[in-house]
């Protein structure tokens, strides 16, 4: 929608009319979601890895999904780690298991998989890198891509740190979006403040002194009008 949405209506000072009118668009953008080729699963929390593939193979058979994305490793797998008599290292074995099988099923049915995995703790501010990554190298090394979402305390960007079809690096910067609460690559533009209009005949590069010239040598024997310069009291561009 790229907009502000019309939360707590109720609260604005504005006509019935209005409410109205934004309840219709909103109305009208849900239904158009509505028509977008997105389907979720239905998984909260600790998740056994098999039962999730054999999700996405349904996906993949019935609805031709073709990108599956999934938020986050280290949420997907704690229950299995913790439940039993499991120790952290069974827990980043799990993970590297739970990867592989990933990794494969992006092959065999070939599907883009998009895989959130949390940074290690470290110190704020501080750059992240391949090696940042929570658990073993595996996930950095079966991966095609690898995406960090930096923040240096003052801007936000997205880090390309693997590119495994040609080799491309580099990253891109996000801005906040105030109105409408989105990240964009773009700055929010913003608004381009009144010229003011300069009379013909008046330089606004030049001095004071020329304006003022040209003033003193009207009102002692010219009749045209007299200009005043007025720099100090608006922006000229």
């Amino acid at each position: 929608m790229k907009d502000v949405l019309p939360v707590g209506l109720a609260d604005k000072e504005i006509s019935l009319e209005e409410k109205k009118k934004e309840m219709v668009a909103l109305t009208a953008l849900a239904d158009k979601f509505e028509t977008l080729p997105m389907h979720f699963m239905k998984f909260h929390g600790g998740s056994d890895v098999d039962d999730v593939l054999d999700a996405m193979e349904y996906a993949t058979y019935v609805h031709d999904v073709e990108h599956i994305i999934l938020d986050n490793m280290q949420f997907m797998i704690s229950r299995q780690a913790v439940g039993g008599k499991g120790s952290s290292y069974d827990k980043f074995d799990m993970q590297d298991i739970a990867i592989e099988k990933f990794r494969k099923f992006a092959t065999d049915y070939n599907v883009h998989i998009t895989l959130v995995v949390h940074p290690r703790k470290e110190d704020e501010g501080a750059k992240l890198s391949i090696s940042s990554f929570y658990g073993s190298s595996k996930a950095t090394q079966e991966a095609d891509t690898v995406l960090i979402l930096q923040s240096d305390g003052k801007r936000k960007f997205v880090d390309v740190k693997k590119n495994r079809f040609d080799g491309t690096l580099g990253h891109v910067p996000l801005y906040f979006q105030r109105k409408s609460g989105r990240y964009s690559e773009n700055p929010e533009t913003p608004p381009t403040p009144q010229r003011t209009s300069i009379p013909k005949g008046v330089s606004a590069m030049n001095g004071t002194n020329q304006v003022l010239g040209k003033a003193r040598a009207v009102a002692s024997g010219g009749a045209a009008s007299v200009y005043h310069d007025i720099r100090n009291q608006h922006p000229i561009s």
